[in-house]
């Protein structure tokens, strides 16, 4: 290099550096700000079914040295216990609720920035990068009723995947090795969220190979995505809305498959397959050689986190609200998917267009926080599929057009059959679909400025008044939120101090507690509500710590159960009955021996709110 270009370079390096550091302080600026809000909002709700109390219990458990799947009846696999159980002994935590709301505050907050992070390295734009931040934190608030719930840690890989694949041009067998690895830790998570992650690293795979291979593999690829969400809610199409979400899934596959068919091939190798498979090759043999050397048995691992899994519509579903609209809405999308196609797929689009594009990425982020109306957005995924045919130097990429619609359209699928916090998580995949096309639209619209002065002026102003919509709607939660916290009072029980319920809920728990504390020698709850097991420092007298032991643990379990529990002295039960009606969805609690040791031989001895005391009936 000349000292010409030396002069030249080192201007350039320090824009560079001017700019990165500008990036880093404003994300870490946000975050800041969004510290204290994610606090208030994480400590201010408890839901009475109780899920972070069946994961703090079971991590307790696994971190006292109990084997995985021996303990508890999981449908989680041992890579969160063991990642979880990891950092909660490398800090000298103790399982607890307050402990296990700062932890999933953190990966709140960690979370939104790779939100963030993703948003801006797709678009190269601050506006759409802070906003894309906002816009994560926003979606992820469903974690305060769940806290240290697996979906945390899946959001984190899932969100890992999106942002290494904006990394695939400069670092292509890096991305691979990720990609194997973060498929290799969802399997070991949540089986399906891992089949979900693996069908769509192979669909872009294959979508980037040779064009004699690409030929043969992707229709083939294209036409099972479409046929999948019918196979997989094969056991309850006899239910509407189920029919109705399969249909609504088809449709939008079938849109993002025409739209990769018909696009210009990639011009740049499939990532190394060889990579991909050693990096998730790692990750499992790793993960289950270490739960493996702690007394975990493949079968218990296969029967109770894949096996287990795989029955749980049976025993439980939450309905997600899609009727007919939805599908009138999927099927306008897909045929206007293939007319936009023909008619522009390898050729210019008309610089109206960008408009379109704009509409579609505001309308997926706006979506995202309306939930579930983000199913009327996901069939637009094929939007951000197709880059504006004339804009060679667009910051996002190819790889990514391909792997992100792919995750966001199979991925939404994780809300059959329980569409809770699932819906959140399902709808995420649509923020970096939102900002490509945010992106590409304010690029097409620049690009119009020769023919239509006024185009430019718009696209100039779609970023600055998306982050101004973005800023107020976080406003909004956020003083919301404050004046919800303000409101509240301490709960005070062991590891739950900073927890705040209202009033009469905090009291009805604090006495309910003290008299098991002073009245009970052990207790078991029904449903299974482990908090109260953390809050008294018992252990369950037995394996109900499952939250619908009564509905999964079959005839002759329950009776080895009752006949553990028949010697237990001033044994108590602690019984919810609308958390067991919301469990049962309607249905009859299945009057197996456990079930009807209780109803027969205990009576209520006190009620605290919704919870009941039960005490055993006087002989």
């Amino acid at each position: 290099m000349t000292v010409g270009e030396l002069a030249l370079q080192r201007p350039v390096d320090r824009a560079l550096a001017r700019t990165s550091f500008k990036t880093a302080l404003a994300f870490a600026s946000v975050t800041c700000l969004l510290a204290p809000v994610a606090y208030m909002a994480m400590f201010s709700v408890f839901q009475a079914y109780d899920d972070e109390g069946y994961f703090l219990l079971t991590l307790k458990d696994y971190l006292a040295g109990h084997a995985l799947f021996t303990q508890a009846l999981p449908i989680y696999g041992p890579f969160f216990y063991e990642v979880m159980g990891g950092l909660f002994k490398a800090f000298g935590i103790q399982p607890s609720l307050d402990a296990g709301r700062l932890v999933t505050a953190v990966v709140w907050l960690i979370a939104s920035l790779l939100g963030g992070v993703l948003a801006h390295r797709l678009t190269r734009n601050l506006w759409l990068g802070v906003a894309g931040q906002l816009v994560t934190f926003r979606v992820l608030a469903t974690f305060v009723n769940e806290p240290l719930q697996p979906a945390g840690l899946t959001t984190l890989l899932l969100l890992s995947l999106m942002v290494a694949a904006t990394f695939k041009s400069s670092r292509p067998r890096a991305v691979a090795a990720v990609a194997g690895a973060v498929v290799g830790a969802l399997l070991l998570v949540k089986v399906n969220m891992g089949v979900f992650a693996a069908a769509a690293v192979v669909y872009a795979w294959a979508a980037c190979l040779p064009d004699r291979w690409r030929r043969l593999a992707l229709p083939v690829l294209v036409l099972l995505m479409a046929v999948f969400p019918l196979a997989l809610m094969t056991p309850l199409l006899n239910r509407e809305w189920v029919l109705e979400l399969a249909v609504v899934a088809t449709l939008t596959a079938a849109a993002f498959g025409v739209a990769t068919l018909w696009r210009k091939p990639e011009s740049r190798p499939a990532p190394s397959a060889g990579w991909m498979l050693a990096g998730g090759a790692a990750v499992l043999v790793g993960c289950l050689a270490l739960a493996f050397a702690g007394g975990t048995h493949l079968e218990d691992w296969w029967s109770k986190s894949v096996v287990l899994a795989t029955r749980f519509p049976e025993v439980f579903v939450w309905p997600v609200a899609v009727n007919a609209a939805y599908i009138a809405w999927a099927a306008l999308s897909l045929l206007g998917a293939v007319a936009f196609c023909r008619k522009y797929a390898r050729s210019a689009d008309p610089p109206s267009a960008g408009l379109l594009r704009v509409w579609a990425g505001f309308f997926m982020w706006l979506s995202m926080v309306v939930l579930p109306a983000f199913l009327l957005a996901l069939p637009l995924a094929w939007i951000a599929a197709l880059a504006p045919s004339d804009d060679r130097d667009n910051p996002t990429g190819a790889y990514p057009r391909l792997l992100l619609p792919a995750l966001a359209v199979i991925g939404s699928l994780q809300i059959f059959p329980v569409a809770g916090t699932q819906l959140s998580l399902a709808a995420l995949g649509l923020l970096p679909l939102g900002a490509i096309s945010i992106s590409d639209g304010i690029r097409q619209l620049r690009r119009a400025g020769a023919a239509s002065p006024g185009a430019v002026g718009v696209a100039n102003r779609v970023a600055p008044v998306v982050f101004g919509i973005v800023v107020a709607a976080l406003m909004l939660f956020g003083l919301v939120t404050a004046t919800e916290f303000a409101a509240l009072t301490p709960l005070g029980l062991p590891g739950a101090q900073s927890v705040r319920l209202s009033d009469a809920k905090a009291a009805q728990l604090r006495s309910l507690v003290g008299v098991l504390d002073q009245d009970c020698t052990s207790f078991i709850t029904y449903p299974g509500m482990n908090s109260f097991y953390l809050w008294t420092g018992q252990a369950p007298p037995a394996e109900v710590s499952s939250e619908v032991w009564w509905l999964v643990l079959q005839s002759p379990q329950q009776q080895g159960l009752v006949d553990q529990l028949r010697s237990k002295p001033r044994l108590c039960v602690v019984k919810n009955r609308r958390v067991l009606d919301f469990w049962a969805e309607g249905r009859q609690v299945p009057s197996r021996p456990l079930v009807q040791w209780i109803d027969n031989n205990f009576v209520q001895a006190g009620s605290y709110g919704d919870y009941e005391l039960l005490v055993p009936r006087s002989s």
